[in-house]
């Protein structure tokens, strides 16, 4: 499937990937049943069944050495 590219921030203490942005940047892949692929084969259809998985090419805008505030545990 294509590349979007996307921009964000990553916490290293979890592994966690927050995405802020997409940059309008792709690799298309040249498929011809992937909807966002300019060789895509029905492109005039509204709705034609091929899937629209984005897969992201990331970004890292923000890098922290902590882990992100979703991930870490309540302390009792």
């Amino acid at each position: 499937m294509c590349l979007h590219e996307i921009v964000g921030d990553y916490w290293t203490g979890c592994g966690h990937f927050h995405g802020r942005y997409f940059t309008g940047v792709t690799s298309d892949c040249g498929y011809s049943r992937c909807k966002t692929s300019a060789s895509h084969m029905h492109k005039t259809a509204r709705n034609c069944g091929c899937t629209s998985v984005v897969t992201e090419d990331r970004r890292v805008q923000n890098l922290y050495r902590t882990s992100h505030p979703d991930c870490v545990r309540p302390s009792r």
